[in-house]
């Protein structure tokens, strides 16, 4: 339901799930080491991958094109939650 001057919810969770996914994957870059580090890199760079083919549409004239940055928000950050829940699972494992 949009409310007047205000944003759908389906907007509202959209800029909240890109928001938890852009600090997860600051902290990922910069606190993670080592194959942690680089398994971090690939959400980041899948990212980039829909940014730029989302931006090239755009520039062509396709309306549909940011759909690419829609489809990969989500998948990206489930793919920084679960390193971040496996990372955790292994520290607490190899204590």
């Amino acid at each position: 339901m949009v409310q007047e001057g205000g944003m759908d919810q389906f907007s509202v969770y959209f800029l909240a799930i890109a928001a938890a996914w852009l600090v997860l994957q600051v902290l990922a870059v910069w606190t993670l080491r080592g194959m942690w580090r680089k398994a971090a890199w690939l959400s980041a760079a899948v990212m980039v991958l829909a940014l730029v083919v989302a931006t090239l549409g755009v520039l062509s004239g396709s309306d549909l094109a940011p759909i690419w940055v829609v489809f990969a928000t989500p998948v990206c950050f489930a793919w920084i939650v679960l390193l971040w829940i496996v990372r955790g699972v292994a520290w607490a494992i190899g204590r």
